[in-house]
């Protein structure tokens, strides 16, 4: 899950809690402020003017549903009867008088708060509390008004919650839900855009070779983090530079090797061409093959070693008319021993594409060695080199009608799709060996495709081509 995701996530969860919280205050802080409003009018009506009303009127006196007044003419019902209140319509703040036995004056008056009876009875003072509702939950605040034997001796006044209490209160909650929600994103978005920034500066690091990145200059866990991939980047900075110099040392050693060794096996090579032509030895052939043999696989660990150690070849401009002669013109000797004709076909204008010229000239010696070696006494082997017209590309093809190779056989060549390293290792008979393998990951490594093929004439083909 991506990190803005998860702060998200974390953002809407967090707001919940707080949410209902400050919710819950809310409607502390309404009731409350209800509570006082209430206590200063409840208070307030504590005068002679309202006295004198009170008494004047006692049974129908409230200042409250005046719609439950009974109309003219009608008796007032008993008052120690306690008739049920009369159906009106509930106003927002109701005031009620009470006689010294808690006796409202009027049928509209509700029943006396026990627990008000119970504390004035111990002590005469102003109390508050709350009262269930249909709607809610209101406040009510009673106060005596020392008027002794009076019907108006207690004033209970109430304040109910208003009509669309539940769907405000779920407003307030959702209103600040949203609030804490954007608070608590915005709060995350700088630690996000940090955590973000990090990881690209991280990325871009690894890509110039594990580059240190620019340190956070606040003090915190990410800070922290920066620091530590800046050490673990040094330390793998330094042993990629190690690596550098250990494989470019091995690259020199086995260049030396191949020069010293491969030299010496190409002069026993001509020498044994030489002694052949003048007829001092009609046996010198197998000598010959041997040589050229050992000299080859020699050239195919060199190149093997090239592809395992390096990871990025270079890539420069490869003339492969210059590199068809040069191949040619190595194996010639080596076909002649063998009885073998070479014959070379090529375009006037050049041909070139873009790899790494040795690593190309090895991939098509072997093969090119194959086709001589597999070959027969008087067989041709055919080298084709092809610049398509129609787009930017080329084909090296390399035909021979020798002997051919067996379903089997070929199934184990076509099989062979990357170099392991191991080829030359493998001692089972038909088994593809060393070279082409790395003519394969020579052609894949420079963007080509080689290509196998039995022709139904008879001989094998082999293509290096573009894709």
């Amino acid at each position: 899950m991506m990190l803005r995701r998860r702060a998200a996530i974390t953002s809407l969860a967090l707001a919940l809690p707080a949410a209902a919280l400050l919710t819950w205050v809310s409607d502390r802080w309404r009731s409350a402020d209800a509570a006082a409003t209430l206590e200063r009018v409840v208070r307030s009506q504590v005068n002679e003017q309202v006295r004198e009303r009170c008494e004047s009127d006692p049974t129908w006196f409230l200042t409250g549903p005046l719609d439950g007044r009974p109309p003219r003419g009608v008796p007032d019902p008993n008052p120690d009867a306690l008739p049920p209140r009369p159906k009106v319509i509930p106003q927002p703040f109701e005031l009620f008088a009470y006689d010294e036995e808690f006796v409202g004056s009027s049928p509209a008056s509700p029943r006396f708060p026990d627990e008000f009876k119970r504390s004035l009875r111990r002590e005469t003072k102003p109390l508050s509390g709350q009262f269930d509702t249909d709607n809610g939950t209101g406040v009510q605040f009673v106060v005596p008004t020392g008027w002794v034997g009076t019907t108006c001796m207690y004033f209970l006044g109430r304040l109910r919650p208003p009509v669309d209490y539940h769907s405000r209160r779920w407003w307030t909650f959702g209103g600040i839900y949203a609030v804490c929600a954007a608070l608590g994103w915005l709060a995350m978005t700088p630690m996000v855009a940090r955590a973000r920034r990090l990881s690209r500066d991280a990325t871009s690091a690894a890509r110039e070779q594990f580059a240190s990145i620019a340190p956070d200059k606040l003090k915190d866990e990410l800070s922290a983090v920066a620091f530590v991939y800046n050490d673990a980047a040094m330390e793998l900075h330094n042993r990629r530079t190690r690596i550098n110099d250990l494989d470019e040392q091995l690259r020199r050693h086995v260049a030396m090797t191949i020069e010293d060794v491969g030299g010496t096996l190409a002069a026993v090579a001509r020498d044994l061409q030489d002694a052949k032509a003048t007829g001092a030895d009609a046996n010198l052939t197998p000598a010959l093959l041997g040589v050229h043999q050992a000299a080859s696989r020699l050239e195919n660990l060199a190149a093997a070693a090239r592809l395992r150690m390096t990871g990025e070849l270079p890539k420069t401009a490869v003339d492969l008319k210059a590199l068809v002669a040069r191949v040619t013109e190595r194996h010639t000797p080596l076909a002649r021993a063998a009885g073998v004709m070479i014959k070379v076909f090529a375009p006037n204008e050049s041909v070139t594409t873009a790899g790494d010229d040795a690593l190309l000239e090895r991939a098509l010696a072997n093969i090119v060695d194959n086709a001589i070696r597999y070959n027969r006494a008087g067989g041709h082997v055919t080298i084709e080199l092809e610049r398509f017209r129609d787009r930017d590309g080329f084909a090296v093809r390399v035909t021979d009608d020798g002997r051919g190779v067996s379903e089997e056989d070929f199934r184990g060549l076509t099989a062979v799709r990357r170099f392991r390293g191991d080829e030359a290792q493998n001692r089972r008979p038909g088994a593809p060996g060393l070279g082409i393998a790395v003519a394969r990951e020579v052609a894949d490594r420079f963007g080509l495709q080689l290509e196998l093929r039995r022709p139904r004439e008879g001989g094998f083909e082999a293509v290096i081509a573009t894709r």
